[in-house]
């Protein structure tokens, strides 16, 4: 069964060996009509129980290797003019786990490094060229938010952002965006500080369950995750792709998210 994707991938409701089948092809439209709606497509339960347990207690048995970073961010981008024009700013805190730390024989590893999960998210997004990247320390984080972390609001540089919960915590780090808000590129409107306010009434807030898999277009949707409350945590894996193939991040990068460049 595609390599062994059944003990990661739960077949039962997205059988990715089925290529070209009615089942696989009513599974593809399902998810271009949820990324045509908001730009947010959902696969509640995509991984197997067994895969969630082990992800998990991998990273818990190496905790001690996680990076803890705190910062204050435009929620614009740094470099855009909408920072230049209002000096507002979200906060970003959270626990990170690099590539690297994951065994060869890691689930989540395997999931990521699958030409058939990587084909069937390229044909999701409908993009052309679509790769895994190469870098030994980004390519598939593990980002844990505890008792206060939070991941404020934001644009993406890029659509197609991939994540997999693996746990959601028991109070607060929802998830809530507000779709295709972006509008004019060097105009800050006043929904959009409405939305930074959390005062927007289109802001959508989702609870989701472990399993779940999100591919996301982000660069025209603010969105965050809330705060994270009572001393529970949120776990997620986050999977980067590029347009080139062989990519790598920077120092830069790589030193921000992980304090270490190699």
């Amino acid at each position: 069964m595609a390599n062994g994707l059944s003990d990661l991938i739960n077949f039962k409701k997205y059988d990715l060996s089925a290529i070209g089948s009615n089942s696989y092809k009513a599974l593809v439209t399902s998810c271009h009509k949820q990324i045509d709606k908001n730009g947010l497509c959902l696969l509640p339960n995509f991984v197997t129980d067994s895969f969630v347990e082990e992800v998990i207690a991998e990273v818990k048995g190496q905790e001690e290797k996680g990076f803890h970073s705190e910062s204050w961010r435009s929620p614009f981008g740094n470099e855009s003019k909408k920072a230049q024009e209002n000096p507002v700013q979200t906060r970003a805190s959270m626990t990170t786990f690099a590539y690297d730390l994951l065994a060869p024989q890691s689930k989540l590893r395997l999931l990521y490094e699958s030409n058939v999960f990587t084909d069937f998210l390229k044909e999701i997004l409908r993009v052309d060229n679509f790769f895994k990247c190469e870098d030994p320390l980004v390519s598939c984080l593990v980002a844990s938010c505890k008792d206060n972390d939070e991941l404020g609001w934001h644009y993406d540089p890029n659509d197609g952002v991939v994540t997999l919960l693996l746990q959601k915590a028991d109070s607060g780090g929802e998830f809530e965006f507000a779709p295709n808000v972006k509008g004019v590129k060097d105009k800050i409107s006043e929904k959009e500080l409405s939305i930074i306010d959390n005062q927007d009434e289109d802001i959508i807030s989702l609870v989701q369950n472990s399993g779940t898999l999100s591919i996301f277009n982000g660069s025209n949707s603010l969105h965050r995750v809330a705060p994270v409350a009572h001393n529970s945590e949120r776990i997620v894996a986050i999977l980067s792709y590029s347009s080139v193939p062989n990519f790598t991040f920077s120092s830069r990068t790589r030193i921000n998210f992980l304090g270490r460049s190699f």
